[in-house]
């Protein structure tokens, strides 16, 4: 199942547009800490809180990159099995296991379904239960 943002633009955002997003906000805060009074300093948490809000518009941008790069939807269909047991073949010994999926790793830009020790390709996939 895939989820579209009600606010994503009709192109992908490219990495020279995530760093152009991060340099102007940096230009923005330096020039803020310019522009303060210096009898009543910026409070500290406040600064801090804008550097982890950056932080984490570029964590976010760096996975909307991933999961948009992705023609096929592997990723998006992988995420979904989250929680959910899944039956797959173990391409080394050819036996059907069984467990829940606790999570899903991208390695080398090939999207990998995590099962306690085990990883394993979406196409290994046999069946899915709740």
């Amino acid at each position: 199942m895939r989820v579209e943002s009600a606010t994503q633009s009709t192109g992908s955002t490219t990495p020279e547009q995530s760093l152009s997003g991060a340099n102007d906000f940096m230009t923005l805060l330096v020039a803020q800490l310019q522009a303060q009074d210096p009898m009543s300093p910026m409070d500290p948490s406040e600064f801090m809180s804008q550097l982890a809000q950056l932080q984490s518009v570029s964590e976010l941008q760096t996975i909307s990159g991933l999961l948009s790069g992705r023609s096929d939807g592997a990723v998006a269909d992988a995420v979904a099995l989250i929680g959910r047991t899944v039956q797959w073949l173990d391409p080394e010994t050819g036996e059907l296991l069984e467990g829940a999926v606790d999570r899903v790793s991208i390695t080398d830009g090939d999207c990998l379904v995590v099962v306690g020790d085990a990883e394993f390709s979406l196409e290994d996939v046999r069946s899915v239960s709740n």
